[in-house]
């Protein structure tokens, strides 16, 4: 196989499971007509305003808001240990410094495989205790404006 297609075939193939996964786009959305309500993670105190679509999905102290058919915000509590096995944030380097609620960080943007799909995350992390919480955006490019809505609603317990 020659190098262009080699080129050719890898290519499309990440088009496609980046595709995959990007489903629950609000690119297109209006903040403005959209309805919002609030959201309180019941052990880790963190809350946040979102589109009364997305359906929180809890596992531990991590949630993964659900729309359409894909997984557009999540929140992630977990160690640097934990994160670097996973595959976010740590792995990669860090696209420059962030506060988030008060709270210094550093924001991560970065390709995030899961098996064979791919999703363009952009991660505000911050240190919480002994752990680090990452306000996760998956997204083709910069925040869109519902995005935007929810990172400036977040706060910490």
């Amino acid at each position: 196989m020659s190098d262009i297609s080699l080129h050719l075939l890898l290519a499309t193939a990440l088009s496609l499971t980046t595709a995959c996964c990007g489903g629950g786009s609000t690119r297109d959305l209006d903040p403005e007509t959209l309805s919002w309500v609030d959201y309180t993670h019941s052990r880790a105190g963190y809350s946040l305003s979102l589109p009364a679509a997305m359906r929180p999905d809890e596992e531990g102290d991590s949630v993964f808001f659900r729309y359409d058919a894909g997984v557009p915000v999540l929140v992630r509590l977990t160690t640097e240990e934990e994160a670097r096995h996973a595959g976010v944030w740590f792995g990669h380097e860090a696209a420059g410094a962030i506060t988030l609620d008060g709270r210094a960080g550093e924001r991560f943007t970065y390709v995030h495989w899961d098996g064979p799909f791919a999703t363009r995350t952009i991660a505000y992390v911050v240190p919480v205790g002994d752990r680090f919480l990452g306000l996760e955006f998956r997204t083709a490019t910069d925040l869109d404006p519902v995005q935007e809505k929810i990172l400036a609603s977040f706060r910490l317990p």
